[in-house]
């Protein structure tokens, strides 16, 4: 489900992630930076269903790491 908040500091495009069982909700926002996910997760360990969602995330992601030179 895609979200679009309009107050200040937070206006966006988000998608929603998660209805947690208090009411509350988890959203990502929409267009994520791949450097941001690697920044974010980087060392973590992930269980079977985690990494399964971790990989649909990094293929939503926009690429913005750099190119490695041609050797």
């Amino acid at each position: 489900m895609k979200i679009t908040l309009r107050e200040p500091g937070v206006a966006g495009a988000y998608e929603l992630v998660e209805r947690r069982g208090d009411g509350s909700l988890v959203l990502r926002p929409q267009g994520e930076r791949l450097s941001d996910i690697v920044r974010e997760t980087d060392g973590r360990v992930f269980r079977d269903e985690e990494f399964a969602e971790h990989l649909e995330r990094i293929a939503a992601s926009e690429d913005d790491l750099p190119v490695d030179p041609p050797t």
